[in-house]
């Protein structure tokens, strides 16, 4: 689609934001918000087939601490296996022996262009964590069946984790 016009409204360290206005039918125009992502990683850490490795940390947007899959921005020309290394160290202190990419799928195509790659780490190694300044995270591992009832019951609401446990379960199930 033509974009007929385009302001960049606010430009921050994760996100940039701007309107884009596009032509809609009878002549008119409509303004589309975009928030722009350079892309981020998810890391699937299974210490047994029937678990997964979770963080907690607070989320302010949500007002809470959350548990999720480790997960990250991408750096500038990073590939998603290299950030999926990074993240896991930083994180959890993990050292994967082996990372492999699964897939990619935006988290909000409606108005954001983040895309998360989902991959799963195989077989590790544990060291020392190395936080960004800003981070205050703890490390769990749980069932993937506490895992699905928690999601079942409103208790797990990461989008990216819920994806991480149900590849997890259809993984279980297929292998």
């Amino acid at each position: 689609m033509e974009v007929l016009k385009s302001r960049r409204i606010y430009e921050g360290r994760v996100v940039n934001l701007r309107v884009d206005t596009l032509p809609a039918p009878g002549g008119r125009t409509h303004d589309v918000e975009v928030v722009e992502h350079s892309g981020a990683v998810v890391v699937i850490v299974q210490p047994t087939p029937d678990t997964m490795l979770l963080v907690k940390q607070y989320r302010h947007p949500v007002g809470r601490d959350t548990w999720e899959a480790v997960a990250g921005g991408m750096d500038p020309g990073e590939t998603a296996v290299a950030a999926a290394m990074r993240e896991l160290r930083e994180e959890t202190g993990y050292r994967a022996r082996r990372m492999t990419h699964l897939f990619s799928g935006y988290s909000a195509p409606g108005f954001c262009t983040e895309l998360l790659h989902f991959c799963v780490a195989e077989g590790y190694d544990v060291g020392a964590t190395d936080f960004d300044e800003d981070e205050q995270i703890e490390t769990g591992i749980f069932p993937l069946a506490e895992l699905w009832r928690q999601i079942r019951a409103g208790e797990l609401q990461d989008a990216k984790t819920q994806v991480a446990v149900l590849w997890a379960l259809t993984e279980r199930t297929s292998s």
